[in-house]
């Protein structure tokens, strides 16, 4: 199965963003370096954010949890 663009740009990154899903840790505060990276890709795919911080960030995890399923990190 070959690998998703999101697998291969995040692929060191797969198990603190497999645990940020599982709400295990907190991104944006553990890892503000490695959200904001996310963060971006994410709106350089056209994914409309709110300029709210806390939508925002729950917009990525959900966006998160759909790549990380579909790369077959979380079944």
């Amino acid at each position: 199965m070959a690998k998703s663009p999101f697998f291969s740009k995040f692929k060191t990154e797969i198990s603190v963003l497999a645990a940020a899903v599982e709400g295990s840790v907190y991104l944006d505060e553990e890892h503000p370096n490695l959200y904001e990276k996310v963060f971006k890709y994410y709106k350089s795919r056209n994914v409309y954010f709110y300029d709210n911080a806390e939508k925002d960030y729950n917009l990525v995890l959900d966006n998160l949890e759909y790549d990380l399923m579909d790369s077959g990190v979380l079944s």
